[in-house]
C-alpha cells in the first residue's frame, strides 16, 4: 500500500487511519468521518470495484502523489458492508470515540470491530431463516460451528473424508478456518465449500479460549471431546481477534450419529435446501417453511437437515404437529401471536453486544408480550404435547421483568437510532419531560415573563423580541430609557431605543434554545443505560427465544400438513419402509391439472428389501426414489408424510446416486462421480439405511457399465442387506433380482400408442424388457430421418445380441469364476487384500487380471 510512508509525513486524521490499517492489514477499514465511513488508498481502489461507487481522493500523501478515497454513508452502510462480505472480505469499523463538538482538536478513533463473513451482527447482511456459521476445521477432524449473530456454539469430531465434506455442506458456513500446514485439508474445504470464504491458521497451543470465553459448564461440555475441542479453540480465538465483545450463550457437543445422516450427495440431490439450480424456491425447505419467526424458520432448517433417531423425540414432535393440525382455529389464533414476534433470538445478542437500536428494543418488547400471549393459549389446552417445550416457559423464563422495564419506558414504535430523540415516553424521566416541555412550549414560557417584567417595570410597551443574531432580548423605547431598572444589561443600542438582557432570559434563552438537543443527549445517554440493563438477560432470552421457535415450527409443519393432506406417519424401531399412495411434495405442486400420480412402496426385509426399479427414461423412476427418501427424512425430521399411509422404521443414513453432475473444473468426469459416490455408499451403509441409486454405470462401456452396475447392487443387497430402490436401464439385471430372496423387479408403467409413448407413472411390479429410447427421442423432436435409422440399427443390434448371448453371458461369469492362473496371474491373485476390497476395487483388478491373461494368451 502507498500509505507505508512515515505516518509522521500525514495529517493527524490520516495517521489514524494508518494505525487502523497497521492493526488489520487484511482487513478494509471503514473510517469513520462525520457522516461518512471513508477508506483510503489500496482500501479505496478495491472497494470502489467492488461497490461500484466513485473513487475519488483526499490531499497528498509525503510523495506528493494524491490519495485514493472512496466513501459511503454513515446511514446506508449496512447495505454496502453486506456487498463486502458477499465477497470474502474482512471489514474493520473505525469509529469516533466522542463527539466531534464537544473535542478539541482531532477526534479520537479506534476500530471498535472487524466483521467478516462468518462473524457479522449486521441484519442487512444476514439471511434471517438461515444461520450464519463460521466453521473451523482441524486436521484430525474437528469441527466447531460458531454463529455469533445467535450466541451458539457447536462442536463434533468426525472422519476426514466424506463424513467431514457431509457435515461442511449442511452447516453450509459462511467462512471457513482450516487448521495451516494441511494442503490435503484446505483442498477438501475449498472444493467442498466454492462459496465460503476461506482462510487458514495455525493451531491454539492451549485452550485458554474455551476457559475464557466460555461459562465454565459449557466449557467443560465441550472438553469432553479432544478434537472437537480443538477445532472449538480455533473459531474462538479468531473471533475474539475481531469482535471485541463477543457474546456465547450456548454451547453444545454433538455427534453425527445421534441423528439421520445425510451426506451432501443427499442434500443436493434430495433438493433439501436448495434446487440443483441453487435456488431456494422449489427445494423442499421452500415448501414446509410456513414458519412466522426468523428463529422459527432457522429452527425448521436445522430439522430438515438434522432428522432425529430417537424414535421418542420423533412422536413427541408428531404429537405437537398434531395438535395444530386437527385445531386449526387453535393453530391460527398461536401462528397470529407468532406472527408480531420477531427475531428475539439475534436481537437479545445485539443488545448483549451493544449494538441494539431504540427499534431493536421495541421488538424485543412486542415479542416478550407476544410470549406471554402464546403461554396463556397453550396453558388452555388440557392434554398439552409441547408440555416440554413449556417447561422453559417458567414465569421467570418469560421475562415479565424486563416487559415491564420496556414498556415503562420506550414510545409504542421507537426510532431507528438513538440519537434522533423521541425514544422514551412521557413520565419516564423527570428532566426530559421539563426539557420537552420547554422545547414545545418555550414561546408561553417568554410571553409569560414578558407579562411580569411589564408589571414589575411599569413599562406598558415593553417586548421580548429574538433574531438568530442576538437570540432574546427585552426592547424599551427611548421614552422609557429612565424606567429600566439596574439589573437590565444594555446589549444594543437601535434607532428607536436599547436592547437588554436579564440573567432570568438568559437562563431561559439558554434553557429554550438547547432544550431540544440537551432533551435528545439525554435519551441518548438513558437508551444506552436501558440497553445496558436489557442485555443483563441476553441468556434468558436466549432460552425463551428457542421455545418459541420450536412452538413456530410445530405450528409451521401443522399448517402445511393441513393445506397439502399430509398424513402421521407411524414410527418405529423395525426396518421396515411403507407408503402407501405417497408423493413427491414438491412436484406435485408444480404438477399438471390432471394431478400428481401417486405411487405405493413396500420394503420389508422380511420380504422385499431390495427394489430393482426400470422403465423408460422420462417415466418418473427418479421421482419415485426421490419422493421416498424425502418422506423418511420429513418424518425423521417431525413432521407429516406426502402419502395416504405411511410407516417408516428408523433409518440411520440416507444415500443417493441419483442425476449427473460433472464435476469437469475439478477434473472429474460423470462416471468418476458416479464411483466416488458409489463408494461412499459402499463403505458408509448399514442394514439400517436406505439408499436410493439412479443409473449406476451408464458413463463408461456398456458391459462395463453393467458389469459395476451388477456388482453394486449384488453388494448392497447380499453384504449391507440394507433398504433401497435401484433404478437401472440395464434390463439384464432383472436377472438379479429373480433370483434373490429379498429382492423384487419392479417397473414404471409407459405404452406406446399410434408411434407415441403415454408414461403413466405408475410403479408397478415386474421387470421391464424394453427402454423406449426411440419413443422418447421422438418425443424429444429427433427427425423422422434419424429416427428411421436409429430403428434399423437397433434391429441389427437386437440381432447380433441374440447370437452372442454366450457371449454376453460370460460377462456375469467373471463374478463367478476365472480361467486357470498363469504364473504372473498366481503372483497378482496371491498379492490381493480380499478382504478389504470393495466392489468398485474388485472391477478395477478384474481388468488388470484380464489385461495380464489376454497378455499371456498372445
Amino acid at each position: 500500500m502507498r500509505g507505508r510512508a512515515r505516518k509522521k509525513d500525514h495529517t493527524p486524521v490520516m495517521q489514524q487511519f494508518l494505525r487502523a490499517k497497521g492493526k488489520h492489514p487484511d482487513a478494509i477499514v471503514f473510517f469513520r468521518l462525520g457522516d461518512f465511513y471513508e477508506m483510503f488508498y489500496d482500501d479505496a481502489v478495491h472497494a470502489a470495484g467492488i461497490l461500484d461507487i466513485a473513487l475519488t481522493s483526499r490531499g497528498t500523501g509525503p510523495d506528493g502523489s494524491k490519495i485514493p478515497m472512496a466513501g459511503v454513508p454513515h446511514h446506508a452502510a449496512a447495505g454496502y458492508l453486506a456487498m463486502l462480505l458477499r465477497h470474502g472480505e474482512k471489514v474493520a469499523i473505525c469509529e469516533q470515540m466522542a463527539d466531534p463538538s464537544t473535542v478539541k482538536g482531532v477526534v479520537p478513533r479506534e476500530v471498535v470491530r472487524v466483521v467478516t463473513p462468518g462473524l457479522c451482527l449486521e441484519p442487512d447482511a444476514l439471511d434471517a431463516r438461515a444461520e450464519n456459521f463460521l466453521v473451523a476445521v482441524t486436521r484430525d477432524g474437528g469441527i466447531a460451528a460458531l454463529e455469533v449473530s445467535t450466541g451458539a456454539l457447536r462442536a463434533c469430531a468426525v472422519e476426514v473424508g466424506p463424513q467431514l465434506v457431509g457435515e461442511l455442506v449442511r452447516l453450509d458456513p459462511a467462512e471457513v478456518l482450516v487448521e495451516s500446514g494441511d494442503s490435503k485439508l484446505e483442498t477438501l474445504c475449498r472444493d467442498s465449500l466454492p462459496q465460503a470464504a476461506l482462510r487458514t491458521l495455525p493451531m491454539n497451543e492451549t485452550l485458554d479460549p474455551l476457559h475464557q470465553l466460555l461459562p465454565e459448564r459449557a466449557a467443560a461440555v465441550l472438553l469432553a471431546e479432544e478434537h472437537a475441542a480443538e477445532a472449538a479453540c480455533l473459531a474462538l480465538a479468531y473471533a475474539r481477534t475481531h469482535q471485541m465483545n463477543l457474546q456465547i450463550h450456548r454451547a453444545t457437543l454433538y455427534a453425527p450419529g445421534e441423528r439421520l445422516v445425510l451426506d451432501d450427495a443427499a442434500v443436493r440431490n434430495l433438493e433439501l435446501v436448495r434446487t440443483l439450480e441453487g435456488e431456494r424456491r422449489g427445494s423442499l425447505l421452500e415448501l414446509l417453511d410456513e414458519t412466522k419467526t426468523p428463529m422459527g424458520a432457522r429452527t425448521l432448517r436445522n430439522r430438515v437437515l438434522e432428522p432425529l433417531t430417537d424414535v421418542q423425540r420423533i412422536r413427541r414432535r408428531h404429537d405437537a404437529v398434531e395438535m395444530f393440525t386437527s385445531d386449526p382455529r387453535f393453530r391460527d389464533e398461536v401462528r397470529a401471536i407468532l406472527s408480531g414476534i420477531g427475531d428475539l433470538e439475534r436481537l437479545a445478542v445485539r443488545t448483549a453486544v451493544g449494538l441494539a437500536t431504540p427499534r431493536d428494543l421495541g421488538i424485543i418488547r412486542n415479542a416478550l408480550r407476544g410470549a406471554s400471549h402464546l403461554d396463556t393459549q397453550l396453558a388452555e389446552r388440557p392434554e398439552n404435547p409441547l408440555d416440554d417445550v413449556l417447561t422453559s416457559l417458567r414465569p421467570e423464563d418469560l421475562c415479565a421483568d424486563v416487559q415491564m422495564l420496556l414498556d415503562q419506558a420506550l414510545v409504542p414504535e421507537p426510532p431507528a437510532v438513538d440519537r434522533q430523540g423521541g425514544i422514551f415516553i412521557d413520565g419516564h424521566l423527570r428532566e426530559l419531560d421539563r426539557l420537552r416541555e420547554l422545547s414545545t412550549t418555550g414561546k408561553d414560557v417568554i410571553l409569560d415573563l414578558e407579562r411580569r417584567e411589564r408589571v414589575r417595570t411599569g413599562i406598558s410597551s415593553l417586548k421580548i423580541k429574538f433574531t438568530k443574531v442576538f437570540g432574546y432580548y427585552i426592547e424599551i423605547t427611548k421614552s422609557k430609557l429612565d424606567a429600566v431598572p439596574d439589573d437590565y444589561v444594555r446589549k444594543q443600542t437601535v434607532a428607536n431605543g436599547e436592547r437588554f438582557i436579564t440573567a432570568e432570559l438568559a437562563e431561559l434563552q439558554d434553557r429554550i434554545l438547547h432544550a431540544d438537543e440537551r432533551a435528545r443527549a439525554l435519551e441518548a445517554k438513558e437508551f444506552l443505560e436501558l440497553r445496558r440493563s436489557i442485555g443483563e438477560h441476553a441468556p434468558r432470552l436466549h432460552g425463551l427465544a428457542r421455545a418459541i421457535a420450536a412452538i413456530d415450527t410445530h405450528a409451521a409443519l401443522g399448517e402445511v400438513a393441513h393445506a397439502r393432506g399430509y398424513v402421521r406417519p407411524s414410527v418405529d424401531g423395525s426396518r421396515i419402509l411403507s407408503l402407501e399412495d405417497s408423493r413427491h411434495p414438491t412436484v406435485e405442486c408444480y404438477a399438471a391439472e390432471d394431478g400428481f400420480v401417486p405411487n405405493t412402496i413396500e420394503l420389508n426385509p422380511e420380504a422385499t428389501r431390495f427394489m430393482l426399479l426400470t422403465g423408460p427414461n422420462m417415466s418418473g423412476k427418479s421421482t419415485a426414489m426421490r419422493q421416498a427418501a424425502l418422506a423418511v427424512i420429513m418424518a425423521q425430521a417431525g413432521g407429516f408424510v406426502a402419502a395416504k399411509r405411511a410407516r417408516v422404521g428408523i433409518v440411520d443414513r440416507v444415500y443417493t446416486r441419483v442425476g449427473a453432475s460433472d464435476h469437469l473444473a475439478r477434473g472429474q468426469s460423470t462416471f468418476m462421480v458416479e464411483m466416488m459416490e458409489a463408494s461412499t455408499i459402499l463403505r458408509g451403509a448399514t442394514d439400517r439405511s436406505f439408499v436410493i441409486l439412479d443409473e449406476i454405470g451408464r458413463g463408461t462401456s456398456t458391459y462395463d457399465g453393467l458389469a459395476i452396475a451388477w456388482a453394486v447392487a449384488e453388494h448392497l443387497h447380499d453384504v449391507v442387506r440394507c433398504r433401497a430402490i435401484f433404478a437401472t436401464h440395464y434390463h439384464e439385471l432383472c436377472e438379479l433380482a429373480d433370483r434373490s430372496s429379498n429382492a423384487a423387479n419392479y417397473n414404471v408403467a409407459a405404452k406406446e400408442h399410434d408411434d407415441s409413448m403415454i408414461f403413466l407413472h405408475r410403479v408397478v411390479p415386474g421387470g421391464s424388457s424394453r427402454s423406449y429410447g426411440l419413443a422418447v427421442a421422438r418425443l424429444a423432436g429427433v427427425p423422422p430421418v434419424v429416427l428411421a435409422r436409429a430403428k434399423t440399427k437397433l434391429q441389427e443390434l437386437e440381432a447380433l445380441h441374440q447370437s452372442t448371448d454366450e457371449t454376453a453371458s460370460s460377462q456375469f461369469a467373471l463374478f463367478e469364476a476365472g480361467p486357470p492362473a498363469r504364473s504372473e496371474l498366481e503372483a497378482t491373485l496371491e498379492a490381493l487384500d480380499v478382504e478389504r476390497m470393495t466392489p468398485v476395487d474388485a472391477l478395477v483388478t478384474l481388468a488388470r487380471l484380464r489385461d495380464l491373461a489376454q497378455r499371456d494368451d498372445d
